[in-house]
């Protein structure tokens, strides 16, 4: 459930949302850096960097979303997998994660993460009933503090297929555009 072949990991589902969201006139920055790649542990580290080169570049960025896929498992290790379906398709069902200024963090934009992340959830949840896990609500920043609509968007857990993976990308695209275009 872990590779670093950019053809089967989630650098390869940001390139299919980068694509659909380009499909549909956006304007992307797909940042392609593994940040787990030599430390697991390092991610959130190594990706707030990175975030922060990105923002300081690029200053009219509106949104910055951190893919991820869930790491659940069942009590025996094997790994949890969610479903939808889309499309005639079985895909992975998505989950925005919101992180806050719980324990004294300083995150003045996380309400409005939360905001964006319940709206996201309700466009998918309307064209695509099922596609959506719960938004949780987190005592982390996981770097959502960097900028305004920032989220972590959990893209099934692990036990997901690539195909599954893949198959959730044109739901969040829409929802996305959507949002983007006010509609």
């Amino acid at each position: 459930f872990r590779t670093l072949d950019d053809r089967y990991n989630l650098i390869s589902i940001g390139d299919e949302l980068t694509r659909l969201l380009e499909a549909g006139g956006l304007s992307v920055i797909h940042d392609r850096t593994p940040h787990d790649k030599n430390d697991y542990l390092d991610a959130y580290d190594n990706s707030r960097v990175a975030v922060q080169d990105w923002l300081k570049q690029y200053p009219s960025i509106k949104m910055v979303l951190d893919l991820h896929r869930d790491a659940a498992e069942y009590a025996d290790g094997t790994q949890w997998a969610t479903s939808a379906t889309l499309n005639g398709e079985k895909s992975a069902q998505l989950m925005f994660v919101v992180g806050t200024n719980a324990r004294g963090l300083n995150h003045p934009n996380w309400q409005t993460n939360l905001s964006f992340a319940e709206k996201l959830a309700v466009l998918m949840e309307k064209a695509n009933p099922g596609m959506n896990r719960p938004v949780q609500v987190r005592y982390k920043r996981y770097n959502q503090d960097l900028g305004p609509t920032s989220l972590i968007v959990e893209v099934g857990t692990a036990g997901n297929t690539h195909a599954q993976a893949m198959n959730a990308m044109p739901a969040l695209a829409d929802a996305i555009y959507a949002l983007a275009k006010g509609t």
